[in-house]
């Protein structure tokens, strides 16, 4: 059983994915600058009473001041969300006292309404507007802070396994979940790749079978390699990975369709549901 996690962004459309995954699949709600946190608490309520266990993604700059997290954190404890991400956000200025992730996290730390999991983002192809090093003394402060990290996307898988072998030598703790691309059109992958500033996982789009070509083609860039790539460490808490974390962009249908078909093939199962092996993706985080 490999634990899963499907982000969604809480966009026109976003409901309609959603009713493609698994009754109590664990969903991930993000948080844009220009809709805020508000659209993601209400696609978190949503996701809620239609049985899904959903992690929304807390963005520090979005958050006024510590009688507003109280307030945002009541709501999440009202409707049972025992999970949140915690960013630091894409705005230019922070609204209020939190201007990033760590921020946030410290104020949290103290509160009886902290949720019971806090998870933060890493980044293996570094952060195109945060120098490495200074990525590299906040996830130390943060460590102790939160209890999980997902990686930044990643559509190859050396800077991604690169990066877990280091911090295994560095002894980083926490438990990390792989952030892996679902299907998509290559020419929106590669316009997210240049805006994020991945370098390694542009080349790796690029080396697909002639990529400008493909841009104009409607055929679906397929992250195969790196889920083969990824596939022996997951499950491994120490020095690889306790799940997959899959950016959908609300992509859900053809992602579900092609993550049974690799895991059935990764684990030996048969492909035919004639055949009595039953569904891949089940109930809730883990997958069979």
């Amino acid at each position: 059983m490999t634990s899963i996690r499907f982000e969604l962004m809480p966009l026109v459309g976003m409901q309609e994915a959603a009713l493609s995954l698994p009754a109590g699949a664990t969903v991930t709600v993000t948080c844009s600058p220009r809709h805020g946190l508000e659209r993601t608490l209400e696609a978190t309520e949503w996701l809620v009473e239609r049985g899904f266990h959903v992690v929304p993604h807390m963005a520090a700059r979005r958050v006024r001041d510590s009688a507003h997290l109280e307030s945002l954190l009541g709501r999440l404890v009202t409707l049972g969300v025992d999970d949140v991400f915690v960013v630091g956000g894409d705005g230019e200025s922070p609204l209020g006292d939190y201007p990033h992730g760590l921020a946030l996290l410290e104020a949290m730390a103290g509160l009886a309404q902290r949720p019971l999991r806090v998870g933060v983002p890493v980044y293996p192809e570094g952060h195109h507007a945060v120098d490495g090093d200074v990525l590299e003394r906040d996830l130390v402060a943060k460590a102790s802070l939160a209890d999980y990290a997902v990686t930044q996307l990643c559509f190859e898988a050396d800077p991604l396994l690169a990066w877990r072998r280091r911090q295994s030598r560095l002894g980083l703790a926490l438990p990390v979940y792989a952030g892996v691309p679902g299907l998509m059109e290559p020419k929106r992958l590669l316009a997210i790749a240049m805006r994020l500033g991945l370098g390694p996982s542009m080349r790796a789009l690029r080396r697909q079978s002639g990529w400008l070509r493909r841009l104009l083609r409607p055929s679906d860039f397929r992250p195969d390699a790196l889920l083969e790539s990824v596939e022996p460490l997951l499950e491994d808490g120490v020095d690889g990975f306790i799940g997959l974390h899959v950016y959908t962009f609300n992509r859900v249908e053809p992602t579900r369709r092609w993550l049974e078909a690799r895991l059935r093939l990764m684990s030996g199962r048969p492909e035919s549901a004639s055949s009595g092996a039953g569904p891949v993706i089940s109930a809730g985080e883990p997958l069979a």
